[in-house]
């Protein structure tokens, strides 16, 4: 048997057809833990073929993550959560990686929908979701489950890889009429985690990232705590822990007489850039303040590598950010930097391409008409271009 799915479901009646039939012809078994449902569930698992067993929840998602994967009997487990969906242009890529003798475990791409309507809206990151069943991976965390030890390190003593893939998972679970619940949850199984074992960075960042997004002023505190813990490694040339990126991001957004004791803005500035330098949120920030600071020429180097992030697929895909940043939102904003410096011939090439946009159409077609504008005013000679405006 070379493939077991493995999710846990609790109350999941409305996603677990998706998730089902999204694996289905792809997945020798799937196993179903469910953790205590009321609803339709286990009904829904057994109609659709799958192994139903149960685990009494426990407040830990890694305790039920372990014991799902538990009952696997295929030599590779893709991890799935009830609200996801396997994409189908995804499934020859899944076969063929399950091929493969020396690596380990691969990255897939999850896109987390921010409106259910608007299948094109979402942010995406790499996250860690097939592997092979090996009773030396085991998921430790009451929330957010990660391998303990480092699946890096299991790898490297096996003599084995952990690979990228471009495998994609679509995640409903974060629309914004989802959110709430799933943040208090959270907040809960933080707390418990850094009860249990105090003082992890990973789990600080993210403690202090969900207290903000619930409106609870306590998050800075938690993030200021966070950020201690990385200030004896300013000096070093890269860090191994991409959640630092998130880390970074809040803390370039922090006002200067704010900041934590022993950090400044152009600390924040040089280290986000030393450590993450394909972090394209990073950079998105960085270029915004550029420009509010009147610093076009900076802005403008920044924005230009993001455009070419997007075209290449070179940007850092450990770090969760929506996509238009490296893609119409960059162009638009580039342009306008451009246009800021007197450069229209580009900037006008720029907002040229952007008028069949849905979402920048419109600011592109008036900053076109403004660079016009310009041209009349001072007498600067046309461009050719294909546009009648």
């Amino acid at each position: 048997m070379r493939l077991s799915v493995c999710l846990i479901a609790r109350n999941e009646e409305q996603n677990l057809p998706r998730v089902l039939t999204s694996v289905a012809g792809v997945a020798d078994e799937v196993i179903v833990t469910d953790t205590g449902s009321t609803d339709t569930t286990p009904d829904i698992a057994s109609q659709f073929g799958a192994h139903l067993h149960h685990f009494p929840w426990c407040d830990d998602f890694s305790a039920a993550r372990n014991h799902a994967v538990d009952q696997a009997q295929g030599r590779w487990v893709l991890w799935l959560d009830a609200d996801e969906e396997l994409l189908p242009g995804s499934r020859e890529e899944l076969l063929q990686c399950l091929e493969s003798e020396d690596t380990l475990a691969y990255m897939v791409v999850r896109q987390d929908l921010v409106r259910a309507d608007q299948p094109d809206l979402y942010t995406q990151m790499w996250q860690l979701r097939l592997f092979r069943r090996d009773p030396d991976l085991r998921f430790r965390g009451h929330c957010h489950p990660n391998f303990y030890p480092a699946i890096e390190e299991i790898a490297k003593d096996k003599g084995m890889d952990v690979k990228p893939s471009t495998i994609t998972l679509r995640h409903y679970g974060y629309v914004g009429e989802l959110r709430p619940a799933k943040q208090q949850r959270a907040l809960h199984l933080l707390a418990m985690e850094l009860e249990e074992r105090p003082g992890q960075l990973y789990y600080l960042v993210e403690y202090g990232r969900t207290l903000l997004a619930v409106g609870d002023a306590r998050g800075h505190e938690v993030l200021a705590e966070a950020a201690q813990q990385i200030i004896p490694h300013l000096d070093e040339p890269n860090t191994t822990m991409p959640l630092v990126a998130a880390l970074l991001e809040y803390l370039l957004q922090v006002p200067d007489d704010h900041l934590p004791p022993g950090l400044t803005r152009d600390i924040l500035r040089d280290v986000s850039r030393r450590w993450f330098p394909r972090g394209a949120p990073l950079l998105w920030i960085m270029a915004k303040q550029d420009f509010d600071a009147g610093t076009f020429e900076q802005a403008e180097k920044d924005l230009r590598s993001l455009v070419q992030m997007g075209k290449d697929r070179s940007y850092d895909q450990y770090i969760s950010f929506v996509p238009a940043i490296i893609g119409e939102d960059a162009q638009l904003n580039l342009a306008v930097c451009l246009l800021r410096q007197g450069k229209l011939d580009e900037a006008e090439r720029r907002f040229e391409s952007l008028l069949s946009s849905k979402a920048r159409g419109t600011e592109a077609r008036k900053n076109l008409k403004a660079a016009q504008q310009l041209r009349r005013q001072f007498g600067i000679p046309g461009r050719r271009s294909k546009h009648k405006s």
